[in-house]
């Protein structure tokens, strides 16, 4: 089917697309009866990703979905008026999506060639033209902040443990290298301190995992309060805290334990029936000229397995 010159009722249609606003249709009826209009079942492909296209396609009747991938759920939903095909055409690229039917659909088909003579006969035509492009840019630029900040709260989410608000050791592992450069070379202090709740294993065979989990998260919230903004906790295994002090010596650490100690000991937790004591073990590292991140590590490791082979509430170098 084509559009036939002197149908009303078709360029009437026309009329009322964005594409064709304010155009002299009349005028453009030789150009218009060389396109070709497409009727498309619903689900039909009207364009590939990657696909070589030569064509821009304005929507008469139904609706067009956008996808990423063939079979995911469409991103964008085109609507009559809408247009789909002119970056390609335009940017001679090829498709950067795949896009189908979500109904019964009648698209106007205008050839890489004719695109160009409507542009060259009708300014309006030329106007609207670069106003749907226009829009598609800013389209895809929504689209792409909001996938960027989708990114952002996933990778948020991974370096956060959810339940303590803590870094995930990962985290640790991937910002220590850094942090300990960047103390180097302000010649900066840094230390390094490894808690463990004592009596862990012995809590979680009385008590289970559920009421464990919220001892620990009572005793984190109670450790993160006592730290500066520029502090950094992380969740280092099970009943384990690791924390970064940044420009703290051995000496200033101590009076962070201290701190630590006191917080903990206050800890109790109102909605259950426990009435105990909790106290953590803590080790104690302050960088070296020649530590890296992992001999760092260990080296706080050892130093809680000292303190906690030494008792409960016990600290250690």
């Amino acid at each position: 089917m084509t559009i036939t010159p002197g149908d009303t009722r078709q360029l009437s249609t026309l009329s009322r697309l964005g594409l064709f606003g304010a155009v002299d249709l009349e005028q453009c009826a030789g150009l218009l009866a060389k396109c070709n209009s497409r009727t498309l079942k619903p689900d039909e492909v009207l364009l590939y990703k990657d696909q070589d296209n030569r064509s821009m396609y304005v929507i008469v009747d139904g609706h067009l979905g956008m996808h990423l991938h063939e079979n995911a759920a469409a991103v964008v939903t085109l609507n009559p008026g809408d247009t789909v095909g002119e970056m390609s055409v335009i940017g001679e690229q090829p498709t950067s999506a795949y896009v189908k039917a979500q109904t019964k659909c009648k698209v106007l088909e205008i050839p890489e060639k004719l695109l160009w003579e409507f542009v060259s006969s009708d300014v309006n035509f030329a106007r609207n033209l670069m106003k749907l492009f226009v829009k598609r840019m800013l389209d895809l630029n929504r689209l792409v902040y909001q996938a960027l900040q989708e990114e952002e709260r996933n990778n948020i989410r991974a370096d956060k443990d959810e339940f303590t608000g803590m870094y995930s050791k990962q985290w640790l592992k991937d910002t220590l290298p850094y942090e300990m450069t960047r103390c180097t070379m302000r010649n900066r202090t840094l230390a390094m301190l490894m808690l463990e709740v004592d009596r862990f294993k012995s809590l979680l065979e009385t008590y289970g995992q559920y009421t464990v989990d919220k001892i620990f998260q009572a005793i984190a919230n109670a450790i993160q309060i006592e730290l500066r903004g520029m502090d950094m906790a992380v969740k280092f295994s099970e009943g384990c805290i690791a924390l970064l002090l940044l420009g703290t010596d051995e000496i200033q650490a101590e009076n962070v334990v201290k701190r630590i100690h006191h917080a903990v000991d206050l800890v109790v937790l109102s909605d259950t029936k426990i009435n105990e004591k909790f106290t953590v073990s803590i080790g104690v590292a302050e960088m070296a000229p020649e530590d890296y991140a992992d001999l760092l590590i260990a080296r706080t490791q050892a130093a809680l397995a000292r303190a906690s082979s030494e008792g409960s509430r016990q600290i250690s170098h």
